[in-house]
C-alpha cells in the first residue's frame, strides 16, 4: 500500500530549489610556510651546535694531550694484513701520537684466538683498558674504528 502511494504520482515532487554558491575567501597559509621555514632554520641551526660541541676540544694540540696518557697496553688493534680500514686506523693513531699494540691475525695465530674469543666479525677490532678513579674499564671497539667514540672514551676516565 505505501508503495502504492509512492508510486502513485498523486503528490506533487519537492520544490527545486536553486542552489547559490557563495564564494568564499581564499584562505592564505603563507603563515604556515613562514613556520616551517623557521622549523627548518632552527633544526639546521641545533644540528649545527650539536656537531661543533662534540669535535670542541679534539684539536691536534689536545689529541696529543690525549695521548700522552695513553699507555701502549691500553689500547690493542686486531687487524689484518689485508684490511684498508686498519691502515687507516693506525695512521690517525699514529698522527696523533697514540700508543698501540697491533695484533694482526695475518701473521699470529694468537691473535686470531683471542680475536675469535672476544666474539669479533670484522676489523679493525679495538680493546680499551683504562685505569682511572671510577677503576678499571674494558671497552671493546666492534664496529670499527670511529675516532669519535675514541677520544669520548678517553676522555671520560
Amino acid at each position: 500500500m505505501a508503495y502504492a502511494k509512492a508510486a502513485d504520482g498523486a503528490s506533487s515532487p519537492a520544490p527545486v530549489r536553486p542552489v547559490i554558491y557563495q564564494a568564499q575567501p581564499e584562505r592564505s597559509y603563507s603563515w604556515l610556510k613562514w613556520l616551517v621555514l623557521l622549523a627548518l632554520a632552527y633544526g639546521a641551526w641545533a644540528g649545527f651546535q650539536a656537531v661543533s660541541k662534540r669535535q670542541v676540544g679534539t684539536s691536534a694540540s689536545d689529541l696529543q694531550a690525549l695521548a700522552a696518557t695513553v699507555k701502549p697496553g691500553d689500547v690493542v688493534m686486531y687487524s689484518t694484513t689485508e684490511c684498508t680500514y686498519c691502515a687507516q686506523a693506525k695512521g690517525w693513531l699514529a698522527q696523533y701520537g697514540f700508543a698501540f699494540t697491533e695484533c694482526n691475525m695475518s701473521v699470529s695465530s694468537q691473535c686470531e684466538r683471542e680475536f675469535r674469543d672476544y666474539g669479533g666479525n670484522g676489523t679493525p677490532y679495538l680493546v680499551m683498558r683504562r685505569n682511572g678513579p671510577k677503576g678499571h674499564k674494558v671497552h671493546h671497539m666492534k664496529n670499527g674504528f670511529d675516532t669519535d667514540e675514541f677520544v669520548a672514551l678517553l676522555s671520560e676516565q
